[in-house]
């Protein structure tokens, strides 16, 4: 929110013939997305010597959980049957060093700065590495997740799940991956992170998860994504990773329709009921492309969420149009004058301009989004003023994603690609990745008038 690599086999096969329960639901062909093995990989890192891990011990608790599982010299691809591997180390920081420091600042969980600083220099450390066959991989997750939990309990030891690159210590790995995922919650949610990065122009944004491989399922990335819309992505991300862990199966021409109300989940299904806007249908279709993984990406099978269907003006407008579909959008058109407060708030707006410009390229780290109010001319020769989240500053003419569905233009659609120049912005908002901003001034003014 980050990679190491395991060389991975999987295929697509037909799904098995099922006993005909309901004549439509066996109307469109659908293929098993499961692949055939998974692996994971577990650094815990012991910060005092008295809470150092021995293999005997790591051994007694994987014959107790899962005793189908083989302790093996190394492990390699296609696995035929359930293994795992132990590797010591007296020297940690020098043989296997834990994430750094700035590594942790992103993806530590719930860590103080003492834990932090102290993986540092641990005084051991134990690589655990589990693969096995798909069979019962859910179970056997679970089962894994304990091992790890007995292994650190009650003591300064951290573990790294270097699927996911997150780093926990003994009261978040209980909270985080234990409770979240038992027999009874299954909430896949909560054993995969999302990475969001922008892309090499600077331009877009592309989310791609890091974690599925564990489950037997490919990862979930999409490309050239709205970058202040992060949120609503991850949202999207979340509800498929869900949908194929409790149905494992895509449409034969790669598409799958996503439902809120179908997920089995109570508390994946709370958390994304709770996030809808107004006029969400809670359910969309999506179009999946099978793609290589990019530098970074987790070594696995992965699908695109794709959007290239025709009458789109782009990408981004189809993207919009799917997450307004499901998770609902709300939007207001106020009528105003320009009178001198407002006028003057928009002067000391763009005064702010050359510094924002300057600003966006430089690069803007992932989280941060800048957008720009500029004026676009109605089917009736007016102005409609629509924010723009800038993907291009070059000059005075600045390119963007339209962030508003207009209400006096029947042409254009939120998601579209527009271009303003830079004399005629009226406002901006600089947003944070912790979900505060600057600016809108103008748009302070005009709320507190509609009250």
């Amino acid at each position: 929110m980050k990679y190491l690599i395991f060389i991975f086999l999987s295929c697509f096969i037909l799904s098995c013939s099922e006993k005909k329960k309901d004549k439509k639901a066996n109307m469109t062909p659908t293929v098993a997305i499961k692949n055939s093995d998974f692996h994971t990989s577990y650094g815990i890192y012991s910060i005092e010597e008295k809470d150092s891990i021995s293999t005997f011990k790591i051994e007694q608790l994987v014959a107790k959980l899962l005793p189908t599982y083989k302790l093996a010299d190394s492990i390699t691809a296609p696995v035929k049957e359930n293994k795992y591997t132990i590797t010591q180390f007296s020297n940690p920081k020098n043989e296997y060093p834990a994430p750094s420091m700035d590594y942790l600042q992103h993806s530590a969980h719930n860590l103080s700065e003492e834990e932090m600083n102290s993986l540092q220099s641990p005084k051991k450390a134990v690589l655990i590495n589990f693969s096995g066959t798909h069979e019962n991989v859910i179970a056997d997750q679970i089962q894994i997740n304990s091992i790890i939990d007995s292994l650190i309990h009650s003591s300064t030891a951290m573990v790294t799940d270097y699927i996911t690159y997150e780093t926990f210590n003994s009261t978040s790995w209980k909270k985080d991956r234990v409770a979240s995922f038992t027999a009874e919650t299954k909430d896949i949610t909560s054993q995969f992170t999302i990475h969001l990065y922008r892309d090499g122009d600077g331009d877009f944004c592309r989310a791609v998860t890091l974690g599925m491989r564990k489950f037997c399922l490919p990862d979930i990335s999409i490309e050239n994504i709205s970058c202040r819309d992060s949120n609503s992505y991850a949202s999207l991300i979340n509800l498929l990773g869900q949908t194929l862990l409790e149905l494992p199966k895509i449409t034969k021409d790669s598409t799958l329709l996503l439902d809120i109300n179908n997920i089995a989940n109570d508390s994946v299904k709370s958390r994304l009921l709770n996030s809808l806007e107004e006029n969400a249908l809670k359910k969309g279709v999506l179009q999946l492309k099978s793609v290589e993984p990019q530098e970074g990406d987790d070594y696995n099978t992965q699908f695109q969420i794709v959007f290239n269907t025709k009458g789109y003006s782009s990408p981004q407008e189809e993207q919009q149009e799917l997450i307004s579909t499901i998770f609902g959008a709300t939007d207001a058109i106020t009528f105003i004058e320009h009178e001198e407060d407002i006028l003057s708030a928009s002067n000391r707006a763009k005064q702010k301009l050359p510094e924002f410009q300057k600003l966006f390229n430089n690069g803007l780290e992932p989280g941060y989004a800048i957008l720009l109010k500029a004026p676009f001319k109605t089917d009736e020769d007016g102005q409609e003023w629509m924010w723009i989240e800038v993907t291009k500053w070059e000059g005075s003419t600045i390119s963007g994603i339209l962030q508003n569905d207009p209400f006096q233009i029947a042409d254009l659609k939120a998601g579209a690609i527009v271009s303003a120049n830079q004399e005629a912005i009226f406002d901006y908002i600089y947003y944070h990745p912790d979900g505060t901003s600057e600016g809108n001034e103008t748009g302070e003014i005009i709320s507190k008038r509609a009250q």
